[in-house]
């Protein structure tokens, strides 16, 4: 029985769904696993002895194992480790007579060991198992069993056991090769010999996965590496031929504009790019320059103007979107962070230009400039800045009237933990925009880097709030279990009942959706919503 068949007729019984940072109990080799086990390393080396054999877990990785499986499970010392894991049984029903039903305790699964998956898909139903809590196990069990159903029939949707001897891992193989060597002369024998299959069979199966022969696969490849050359650089057309493979200028440019529709030098005096936009918040800043990309990946309260893409947000996380649907849009331009970089070129490199813009190196003000040069609408880029340098002064001004030289502090609070914020992300209106003081500790990390660079959050146990005294607090969170949870804190927790802004009842609990993305429309709005809250509460604590 294979896939989704699997759970045609099965019902789940979960026992445990749980994120700790120390080891689980049944990680003893010493007895069975009792239970079904699926196993995310989100943090952290683990070492696994599994029958006798070891292996290092690597992180962002997922793993299920059976019921009788004997393993044990070491992390190492020198890093902190973060567990996610569910444990579960399977029953699935043999007598289906009108007066009773029996059920078998299913004890294999389709898939075993570590497993690809999208790593998005598995947090979201897995936070949804946590959160939900013994309500789910009770009350609400029936709640609990779909999340598990569903969480499973994704898996066995996308999932494929990892093995190095597979076609598709084949094919990657000879893709990889030629993202490496793309500058010398290729072969497609030479691809074949890579890929250990016959020529004829390998090239059918390249273009039954691709859309494309090898041949075809290589010189948009070399064309688009040219293309991001034209973007990025003040090299010659002659010298940009020569780096992507061609001897012959004339015949580079030839082919450039059988691959392109036009030749090399149009395509460096054009404007008017068709551009995919692979992140969020450069979505935001393509918007506020102006430009309306041809698809692009959007965050849940900004308008879908153009066609949303699901791509992933991480480079952890699985590529599952389509060739075609890029190939649809037809970009002359893929715009996105360096975090989903690397599987932006494994997919499609073949089919336009990519250029990443650096994440962490660089804050909003060098992002928006970069594309803004990249587009050419730096006109656009200084117009925005002007219009939010005069528009924070403002609100800056009748901030410290209401507050003098108050403090504040930024956090998230989320199933995954509590994390304090610096000058990037949720910290960037209050740090730099309305130049308000942070908690002690938040100012030495901060000291240490260029505005906005370097230091974006630390996470800490909940007690430790105490250590991040402000005068204000505000606490950006996901749902309504983590604003229980942070109302459950100010009420019980010592650390959280020491903080003058909690015992001033200075306090302000914010949606995440509208504080996560830096990028300039959605600042704009964090910085009015900022001054509002904290003048409003001023004038309010005087009334």
């Amino acid at each position: 029985m294979g896939g989704e068949q699997f759970l045609n007729d099965a019902i789940f019984e979960l026992f445990e769904a749980r994120i700790d940072n120390e080891l689980p109990e049944w990680s003893d080799e010493s007895r069975p696993l009792a239970h079904h086990t699926l196993l995310y390393i989100a943090k952290g080396q683990v070492g696994m002895r599994l029958d006798g054999l070891e292996a290092e877990l690597e992180r962002q990785s997922m793993h299920l194992f059976l019921p009788g499986t004997r393993l044990k499970l070491q992390k190492s010392h020198s890093t902190q480790s973060e567990l996610h894991w569910l444990t579960f049984d399977i029953f699935r029903s043999m007598n289906q007579g009108d007066a009773e039903r029996v059920f078998r305790r299913e004890t294999d699964f389709p898939i075993q060991g570590q497993i690809r998956s999208s790593i998005s898909q598995f947090k979201r139903y897995f936070y949804l198992l946590v959160t939900e809590g013994k309500r789910v196990q009770s009350h609400s069990r029936f709640m609990g069993q779909q999340f598990l159903y569903d969480l499973l029939r994704g898996i066995l949707q996308q999932a494929a056991p990892v093995a190095m001897n597979d076609i598709e891992d084949r094919l990657k193989q000879t893709i990889h090769y030629m993202h490496s060597h793309y500058r010398e002369e290729i072969r497609v024998d030479k691809l074949a010999e890579i890929a250990e299959l016959h020529p004829t069979y390998y090239s059918q199966l390249f273009k039954r996965r691709l859309g494309k022969t090898p041949v075809s696969f290589l010189t948009h490849l070399r064309v688009n590496k040219a293309k991001e050359m034209m973007l990025q650089t003040d090299k010659t057309i002659r010298d940009i031929a020569s780096d992507v493979g061609y001897g012959d200028e004339f015949y580079f440019s030839r082919r450039f504009k059988e691959t392109s529709g036009y030749s090399p030098t149009l395509f460096m005096q054009k404007k008017d790019f068709r551009i995919v936009s692979l992140s969020y918040p450069y979505t935001d800043h393509l918007h506020t320059l102006g430009i309306q990309p041809c698809a692009a990946q959007y965050q849940g309260i900004l308008p879908h103007v153009s066609q949303a893409m699901v791509l992933p947000r991480h480079r952890s996380e699985l590529w599952e979107i389509s060739r075609e649907a890029f190939m649809n849009v037809k970009p002359d331009l893929i715009l996105c962070k360096d975090n989903v970089y690397q599987k932006a070129l494994e997919n499609i490199n073949d089919i336009a230009p990519i250029v990443s813009i650096p994440w962490s190196t660089k804050d909003i003000y060098s992002h928006l400039f970069e594309i803004a040069e990249l587009v050419h609408r730096t006109e656009e880029a200084n117009k925005w800045l002007e219009r939010y340098e005069d528009k924070s002064e403002q609100l800056r001004l009748q901030v410290q009237r209401e507050l003098g030289g108050a403090t504040v502090a930024v956090c998230s609070a989320r199933a995954m933990g509590l994390r304090m914020y610096g000058a990037r992300n949720i910290g960037h209106v209050f740090y730099r925009s309305l130049k308000l003081k942070p908690p002690v500790r938040i100012q030495e990390q901060l000291d240490r880097y260029p505005a906005g660079m370097g230091f974006n959050w630390t996470a800490i146990d909940p007690h430790e709030i105490e250590h991040y005294e402000a005068d204000y607090l505000f606490v950006a969170v996901e749902t309504s279990d983590d604003r229980k949870r942070v109302r459950q804190w100010m009420r019980s927790d010592p650390g959280w009942m020491k903080h003058s802004a909690v015992r001033s009842g200075n306090v302000f609990i914010v949606d995440w959706e509208q504080w996560i993305v830096y990028a300039p429309q959605m600042v704009e709005r964090q910085l009015e919503q900022a001054a509002c809250l904290l003048a409003g509460a001023e004038m309010m604590s005087r009334s």
